[in-house]
């Protein structure tokens, strides 16, 4: 399970990482926990951070992925 620390565009952070493989479980405050589509869950942190920084919206968002 991976943790995504995010306060704008919550919303489109899930959408981009759900059509990619990642299934959002929960959110609580600023945080999103998504399920990892395989068990390596660091190699898929750094996949969801890569995905949010080249996404149109990723470059100008202040956020950080953390294996959870």
């Amino acid at each position: 399970m991976i943790l995504v620390n995010s306060a704008m565009m919550q919303k489109e952070i899930i959408e981009l990482l759900e059509t990619n493989g990642f299934k959002h479980t929960k959110k609580q405050g600023l945080k999103l926990y998504f399920e990892t589509p395989s068990d390596d869950a660091t190699t898929d942190a750094a996949t969801a951070k890569q995905l949010i920084k080249n996404s149109p919206f990723g470059a100008a968002l202040f956020f950080n992925v953390a294996v959870v």
